[in-house]
């Protein structure tokens, strides 16, 4: 049996974050940002980088490390923040090395040290431990639980023996599940209550959700992170990390999902916070 030391500095060894993140190398986990579809997502000022800001930047061959069915995830304990490795001059003026080339919000979730994500936990789970071809379909894009191969390990949002089900709002919520057609239906959530609402198109057909207005948990250290945000998951994997939102936003942001459906997340803190938005069927 092999082993993989991990060498710490005294800085690195008390920050929490720097060990998570190490602990992920050492099991196999690359940087998120070095994937070989990493262009689909984020653009990068090369420019700002010296030797070893693009050694940290270099795609790694997809055929030696594995995502392993995964989406590119903004929220991953791996991915960089988006001053790593750039000039302190570029970052006093707030000119990223990275940013996202899907929504300027994902940005804003690079760089995250409280948690690894449900798909970095995933990549190492599905590395490292045998799968039995009898065990449980898991919906949803969960995976099997290897300590009890009858039941699945859920993304945010899901629960169930095999991720099925919605995990239940607060009652004040209402009617959280929602189906889409072509006429818009707006919806207001208003006030401390936690909601998780499911709107779901017919087959073959997206959804276009149009937020309007946003008061959100505010930010920590400049970073929108998935314990302390409202959360739009519109992407085909439901394991990646939604589009988080933070603080108090009144412009207008359209999303489409990429699936049929759009799981979304209020978490209200006080009387204040507010989400309004609106969706509908699309083709």
């Amino acid at each position: 049996m092999y082993s993989q030391p991990i060498s710490l500095s005294l800085k690195c060894l008390l920050n929490p974050y720097a060990i998570l993140h190490e602990i992920g190398h050492a099991l196999g986990l690359v940087h998120e940002h070095t994937r070989m579809d990493r262009d689909k997502f984020i653009e990068i000022d090369h420019n700002q980088l010296d030797n070893l800001g693009k050694y940290n930047f270099l795609i790694r061959n997809n055929s030696v490390y594995k995502n392993y069915s995964t989406s590119y995830d903004y929220a991953s304990i791996m991915h960089y923040s988006p001053y790593d490795f750039g000039s302190f001059w570029k970052k006093l003026f707030r000119y990223p090395v990275m940013k996202s080339k899907l929504y300027e919000q994902y940005t804003w979730m690079m760089g995250q040290t409280e948690k690894m994500t449900f798909n970095d936990y995933k990549k190492i789970n599905l590395c490292h431990c045998k799968i039995n071809n009898n065990t449980t379909k898991c919906k949803n894009n969960g995976y099997p639980d290897f300590k009890n191969c009858s039941k699945c390990i859920c993304p945010s949002g899901y629960t169930g023996d095999n991720c099925k089900k919605i995990i239940s709002s607060d009652p004040k919520c209402g009617n959280t599940i929602f189906k889409a057609n072509k006429t818009n239906v707006p919806l207001i959530y208003v006030g401390k209550i936690n909601c998780y609402i499911f709107l779901k198109a017919k087959k073959n057909k997206k959804i276009l959700l149009t937020v309007y207005y946003i008061n959100a948990p505010p930010y920590k250290n400049g970073i929108c992170v998935e314990s302390n945000a409202f959360q739009i998951k519109y992407r085909r994997d439901k394991g990646t990390t939604g589009l988080l939102l933070c603080g108090h936003d009144s412009r207008v942001l359209k999303i489409i999902s990429e699936s049929r459906s759009i799981l979304v997340f209020y978490k209200g803190i006080d009387g204040h916070s507010m989400l309004a938005f609106q969706f509908k069927e699309v083709n």
